[in-house]
């Protein structure tokens, strides 16, 4: 994630600790969670360097749902990319 050194930035990383757990499980990987100084007052989600959305969502289960789908579909795409380049 990136923003601001605010209230909103601060929340969000705490949520990304509190859900991390729940999302390596459902996954079946290790998760990093990284936060970096930006000029936005609302945070930035970024999945793997790829800007997924800017502000807060409603609850932590929007956010794992966030996240995952995000995840989801760069592996998808990095499973086209790759059978692509293969053939």
């Amino acid at each position: 994630m990136r923003g601001r050194n605010n209230y909103w930035r601060y929340t969000l990383y705490s949520w990304l600790l509190e859900v991390k757990d729940v999302l390596e499980r459902e996954l079946g990987e290790p998760l990093e969670v990284v936060v970096l100084d930006g000029d936005s007052e609302d945070p930035e989600l970024l999945v793997d360097g790829e800007f997924i959305g800017k502000g807060f969502p409603g609850e932590e289960g929007y956010l794992i749902e966030i996240i995952k789908k995000a995840l989801l579909q760069l592996r998808s795409s990095e499973k086209s990319r790759d059978t692509y380049t293969q053939n």
